[in-house]
């Protein structure tokens, strides 16, 4: 069975017209058209729908039972026109994100909130996960759209690159660099490091040596979470070292968060989707958002790595 919308539009049309005449100035066809289009739902349904004359065209009783289905169609049909049309303009659908439970409280957030400013339509589902996570959550499907540092993504996962993040060194209240504008890293050798990830502590070391720095981070203490690090930092239990974003922070804890020199050092962070999925309007709006504020923090980062 062959039945188009243009047939059951013709069929409703004439219904609600009294007349094939009418039903084309109503669809903007011809009369002919219109005639035609109800004989092919006929022929298609082996049912008369119309019992015609010289003076009328009436439903027959076939026609006065198929009606209401065919207009709750034809209404179906509607409100998914009227649903891709708000899609597209963004006053309703979905936004799926996944990056570092840190970077959501703080850098993150800043863009959601920019975001749902703009799109109070959009509802958002935030998926606020551990670094090495971010990835998987991107494969399996679970959002559209990951941000993170550099990780490996495998053939399933593209990334592309959003920022540089420059690294600061994190002390408390009366470490002698509290005061300082800037600290070297000759003067750290000698420091209690605290450590919430192994894979930070790594790529720290690799942006030393490329710098010719044999600098190693001797652990004092080892804990799983960056704000966990940042509390005994406050505490006087050793200095970190932290993305910049996290610097809001700073007041909580009671921390100062100081450039570094000799080198500065940066961390590059990239936003992950699945390879071939395309992205629904509200991610392709997010994403223009993070790549414009995203430039903004490149500047700041060359900035600093000029100092």
């Amino acid at each position: 069975m062959n039945i188009s919308l243009r047939q059951m539009r013709a069929f409703a049309a004439v219904t609600q017209s009294g007349s094939f005449t009418g039903a084309a100035r109503q669809l903007s066809l011809t009369q002919s058209a219109v005639s035609m289009l109800v004989q092919q739902l006929e022929q298609e349904l082996h049912l008369q729908l119309f019992d015609r004359s010289r003076t009328a065209i009436t439903l027959t009783e076939a026609g006065k039972n198929l009606l209401p289905l065919a207009q709750r169609i034809l209404e179906d049909v509607r409100q998914v026109v009227d649903g891709a049309s708000e899609i597209r303009a963004l006053r309703r659908g979905f936004l799926r994100v996944a990056t570092s439970q840190m970077m959501a409280c703080t850098w993150v957030a800043s863009v959601l909130t920019e975001f749902g400013a703009q799109h109070p339509g959009i509802s958002l589902r935030l998926k606020d996960a551990v670094a090495d996570d971010v990835v998987d959550t991107v494969r399996h499907g679970a959002v559209e759209l990951g941000i993170g540092p550099e990780r490996a993504t495998g053939d399933d996962v593209t990334r592309s690159f959003l920022m540089n993040v420059p690294i600061r060194l994190v002390c408390p209240k009366g470490h002698p660099a509290y005061e300082r504008a800037s600290v070297s890293w000759k003067d750290l050798r000698d420091e209690r490091w605290i450590s919430y990830s192994h894979e930070f502590g790594r790529h720290v070391e690799r942006a030393l040596h490329t710098h010719g720095h044999d600098f190693s981070l001797n652990t004092a203490s080892d804990v799983g979470f960056l704000t966990t690090a940042l509390a005994l930092a406050g505490h006087g239990m050793g200095v970190l070292l932290a993305p910049e974003y996290a610097r809001s922070f700073a007041d909580n804890f009671g921390v100062r968060f100081v450039p570094l020199r000799s080198p500065a050092i940066q961390r590059e962070y990239f936003v992950y989707q699945r390879k071939g999925q395309s992205l629904s309007p509200a991610a392709q709006t997010f994403l223009q958002m993070l790549r414009l504020r995203g430039g903004g923090a490149r500047r700041a980062g060359k900035a600093a790595a000029a100092d």
